[in-house]
Formats: structure tokens, sequence, C-alpha cells
């Protein structure tokens, strides 16, 4: 067996010990199979004098790009390619030879170039970005060119062609970090940076990296001077909501005195869609512009600038509003031209002209669910630290909704770094404090003395903000009667909530809750089921089952709260309220061996809980109606 010497094998102190190893497991992959030897069969790429001779040198890599490429070129294709063949010249004999670098390679929409210094790399890259001013400054907003950029400092392979190695690759990676006109660079350039001298840097935190192991910390970079030539991508405010058209369905009835049924199903529909706060839905009137036109889902979306579409077809079968109606539902996604939801149902003509259609709940409720699961999947994929605000939230809203103690903690990392970005908006604190609230709710708070704290803390932090934030006086009445028991502060609370906003929904819900711990069965239902309708799509549906449930319970009817509390665990099995909600009113009701089985399995999510425990913490003990409950948890089986 052949071997090469040591010493052609260490060619640098950085490759030996791998390189090393590679040589030993090659030696015994050959011991053990000599019919694998060299002389049978062709050389792997371990056994490449080539590859092991490839010069390894220490380099800052630049990887900058065209911000969405695609659809410039999509719109322009002859003017983009002229720019940026424009672009190539300037950098390859102007710009890089001014700061010692080299272009290593030139794409149809990207470069990447090396360099022997961070601060030269840097500076070519800020001169680079300020190429296209002057041809932005006549072009229109949507045909503007902006770059964006990423540096990395490492060890990489090097040959006449082009040049290799994970750092390479990193730079890539953290040039995908950017926004439009931003440069981004990892801590290996920043350390031959000083800050205010060679450029203005702004420390972006641990990022989250694609097909990267470990979060990698990164800076963002500006010119030298007074301000930096960009701005930081997270404003004050939150980003827009992801938004929907509902474009008139199309009716193969047109001759029929159903005709306009297409545009009935349409309003109906984003009638529903308007109650969900989390998407902005654009208005009929301005859809029925588009009347009569022959458009793509995408031009749709470019013209409305909207995120998805929803488009259908109906057919009726007869000629009464009772005979059967087809109707074929689609949601697209604009940006990538995929249907991320479709479904066909069977109604009646009659059931639209209803108030309050049930046939429109049956598109809307799944059509919501898809664009918050579609949103969340984009999200998914996205490093952290490049999150848009609003993300940042739909994400941690999400998580807390799990009611799984890694989602739940995770979720609040995730509105620690919303209130970070969004200083001057209540919205962060005010989850934040509801965070609290059900974390001691969840039985995952072992000191509930500071929870309240720390919940009451969020919330004088968003009311500080904004006074008058309904959302925000709402949150700060929950943790005032479920922490504090401090009923009347949590009545005027809501009360004040309701005053701002009367269409409030959580208010109205929570409202219906402190009913129900005074024992006020009827107003509790009455306040209750005005939030259910006010929010038919609320994405923590559960949530409102659950206290539906208990305001039935506190009603005494214990049929309806264990109907309401069963389609609350379908949706979150482990909310540990609800179950003890059903043990309750299974119980109460006479079931008990069903009552028995539900307290077993409340024990098994909460194996801390007792009779005595929750006489301590149920902020309903003190009316009574708390005492009453109790007696029926311990007849289910609950230790005292």
């Amino acid at each position: 067996m052949q071997l090469w010497p040591l010493a052609n094998i260490c060619t640098s102190p950085k490759r030996s010990t791998q390189l090393v190893t590679n040589y030993l497991i090659l030696g015994m992959t050959r011991l053990m199979n000599p019919e694998n030897n060299p002389n049978h069969a062709a050389p792997s790429p371990i056994d490449s004098p080539e590859l092991l001779a490839l010069p390894q040198r220490q380099k800052v890599v630049l990887v900058m790009d065209l911000v969405e490429s695609v659809r410039l070129m999509a719109t322009n294709e002859l003017a983009v390619v002229d720019h940026w063949r424009g672009f190539v010249r300037h950098a390859t004999k102007k710009v890089l030879p001014l700061h010692q670098g080299r272009m290593v390679k030139s794409l149809g929409d990207g470069i990447m170039a090396e360099f022997e210094c961070p601060r030269n790399a840097t500076n070519a890259a800020l001169q680079l970005h300020r190429y296209f001013d002057t041809a932005n400054a006549t072009l229109p907003a949507e045909q503007q060119l902006f770059l964006r950029a990423g540096l990395n400092t490492a060890q990489v392979y090097i040959d006449d062609i082009d040049i290799y190695g994970s750092g390479v690759n990193l730079a890539a990676r953290v040039a995908s970090l950017a926004g439009p006109g931003e440069t981004i660079v990892t801590t290996e350039v920043r350390d031959g940076l000083t800050d205010g001298l060679d450029a203005k840097l702004e420390d972006m935190g641990e990022c989250y990296l694609k097909h990267v192991a470990q979060p990698v910390r990164a800076f963002r970079v500006g010119k030298a001077g007074p301000a930096p030539i960009l701005m930081p991508s997270a404003g004050a405010s939150l980003s827009p909501q992801p938004s929907i058209a509902v474009l008139p369905f199309e009716n193969a009835n047109l001759q029929s005195e159903y005709a306009a049924v297409g545009e009935l199903i349409a309003d109906c529909v984003a009638e529903q869609l308007c109650m969900a706060a989390e998407i902005c839905v654009v208005s009929q009137h301005s859809i029925r512009t588009l009347r009569g036109r022959s458009m793509t889902v995408s031009s749709v979306g470019a013209t409305l600038n909207v995120d998805y579409v929803l488009s259908g077809s109906c057919y009726q079968i007869g000629h009464s509003l009772d005979a059967e109606m087809i109707v074929s539902a689609e949601l697209a996604d604009c940006r990538s031209g995929h249907v991320v939801w479709n479904a066909r149902f069977k109604t009646s003509v009659g059931s639209w002209l209803q108030t309050d259609s049930e046939s429109s709940y049956q598109i809307a409720m799944p059509v919501f669910e898809a664009i918050l699961r579609s949103e969340l999947q984009q999200i998914a994929a996205k490093p952290f630290h490049n999150l848009a605000s609003y993300s940042l939230l739909l994400a941690a809203t999400d998580l807390m909704r799990r009611t799984s103690a890694g989602d739940f903690h995770q979720a609040k990392t995730l509105l620690g770094a919303l209130i970070e970005r969004t200083a001057r908006n209540p919205i962060g604190s005010v989850w934040l404090a509801k965070w609290h609230v059900l974390s001691v709710e969840q039985g995952w708070s072992s000191d509930r003395n500071s929870s309240w704290q720390q919940a009451k803390n969020a919330a004088q932090n968003a009311l500080a903000i904004d006074p008058n934030s309904s959302l925000a006086l709402t949150v700060d009445g929950f943790a005032q009667c479920n922490l504090a028991k401090d009923f009347d502060m949590a009545l005027l609370r809501y009360t004040k909530a309701l005053e701002i906003n009367p269409n409030n929904s959580l208010a109205w819900l929570l409202l219906g809750m402190l009913h129900a711990f005074k024992g006020q069965g009827e107003q509790a239902v009455q306040a209750v089921m005005r939030a259910r309708r006010l929010s038919p799509l609320d994405p923590w549906r559960f949530f409102y089952d659950s206290l539906t449930a208990s305001a039935y319970l506190s009603a005494g009817q214990y049929a309806q709260a264990q109907k309401y509390a069963r389609q609350s665990l379908r949706l979150n099995s482990s909310h540990v309220s609800t179950h003890r909600v059903l043990t309750i009113a299974l119980a109460m009701g006479g079931d008990m061996q069903a009552a028995k089985e539900a307290g077993a399995l409340l024990r098994a999510i909460d194996p801390a809980l007792t009779v005595s425990g929750y006489l301590a913490n149920s902020p309903g003990v003190q009316f009574g109606i708390g005492r009453t409950f109790a007696d029926a948890l311990k007849a289910a089986g609950i230790p005292v």
C-alpha cells in the first residue's frame, strides 16, 4: 500500500489535524479493503494531490447581489441587464482595484470578490452601493435598483477560477440578513474595523442562518460620519399584517336571477375575514374596479398590493333559494403564485342571504387558518433577526397558543426581541403581560407573586406608551383579576377598554369571565357570546371556547359547559384550565364516572393540582362559587 508522506499533507497548521485524520482513515480503509486500492479503482477526492496542494489563504469575502432581481427582470429585463453590466464594469475596473480587491466571479445578479483586509472590503462595499444612485433618481420606486452585501473573513481555498470553503458560504448567508442598501459583516470583519473611524457599526446580535448550525454574531455597517448611509430596518411601529383580496366568485348561472350570487359570496366571506385583526382585507368597493378584467393572481396582487387572493366559482342546481349550490374556493399566495388552500362546499343561495351566514364562516375560517399557517412557514424559514416586527408578534402569539412548555417559553424570547425593536409601540409589552398571566394559569410559574409583578410592570409599560390602548387596558384587567384578585380594578379596566373600543372582543370575553367568577352566570354568558360574535375567526379560538365553557358552568348549564370545553380541548388538548372546567362540569352534571376519568387526565397534565391549591388560587373562591367548584373537583378524585 502506497501512502503519501505527511510532509506533503500538512501544508498548513490549520489543515493538518483534519488532513491527517483523512489520511489515517484512508489508510485503514485500504488495509481492510485491498480490492479498493489505487491500482484497482479511480482515486477518491481525498486521494487527489491537486486538492491537497490547493493553497489556503485568509481573505475577506464579499458577496453582493441585486435585491428582488427576479421581479425587476420580469418587469424590464433589458434595462436591468444593461444596468447590471455597467455595475460589473464599474466594480471590476474602478472600485475593486482602488481597494486592492479581486473579482472572483460575476453572475447574472450578483458578484463575489476577495480582499486582503476588512477595511478595504467594507469601503468597497459602501462605494458599490452608491453606483445605482444616479439611475434611481430617474426611476419610479418599483423599478429602482438596490444591492445588499455580506462580508466574512475566513481561511479559503484558492485557485485560478474560484475560491472555496465554508467561509465563502457564510458570506453569502450573512448577505441574506441585509436589506436594500445594507452591508452586514461577521465578527471577524468587525474586529478589523474601528467604529466611527472606518465605519458606523450596529450590533445585530446572534443571527440564525439557514444551514448554519450555530448562531452567527452580525453587525450592520454604515458610512463613517455623523449618520450611517442606511437606517436600521427595525422601526418603531409594526410591519403590516398579511393582506388579502376576496374576488367575486365566478357564477356559471349567468342567465339566472341569481347571477349576482358570486359577488354576494365574496362580500359575505370578506365581511367575516374583516373580523380577524391579524389580517388586512381589501375593501370590496376597490375590488369591484377590477370587474370584467382578465388578470392573473400575481397581477391582482401587484395591482391591489396584497399578499393573498381568494377566488372561486359557484354553480346552482335548481332555481329556488333552497336549491343546492356547489361552491369551490381557492387561496393563492401572490408572492409565490402557489395555491395554499382549496376546498369545495355544498350550500344554497338562501344560506348566503342569512345574517351571520354559516356558509361564509365555512370558507372564512379555513382561509384565515391557511393564511396564518403560510405566514408562519415563511417566518420559520427566515433567520430570527431578519424577521419583520409583525412576523415576530405573529410567531410569538402562535407559540403561546400551543401551550407546550418549550414553545411557550420561546414565545417570551420573541416578545423580548419585539419590545426591543418597537420601543414606542405598546403591543409587545401587552402580550408579555398576558404571557405572565397565562404562565400561572397553565401551572408553569412557581412564584405567583413574581408573575403578578412582572405582568403588572409589562402592562403599566404598555399603558405608559399609550394610556388609551384598549388592548393594554384589557390585559391589565386580566392580570388584576386572575393574579391580584382585584375585581373592582379589573372591572374598571374592562369598562374603560370597552368605552374606547366597544368591539374589543377580548375585553368582552374577560368581562364574561369576571362575571363567572362572581357567580353571575347569565351576565357571563351574554358577555362571552358577544365576544364570540365579534371575533368568530380568532386564532385563540380554544381560549374563547374555554372561557365560554366557564361562563356556562357559572350559569349552571352543565351540558353547554361540557360542549364548549370539549370543543376547546379538540383545538388545544393541553390547556389545564379547560380540563379543570370539564371535570367540574361533569361532576356537577351528575356524570361521576366521566368526571373521575376527566379528573385523572387533569392530574396527569397538572400533577401538582390539589383541592387546597385550587382554593388558594382560584379568583372565584371569595364569592362562594369557587368553593362549590372545589367540592366538585374533590368528588372527581382530585386530592385534598
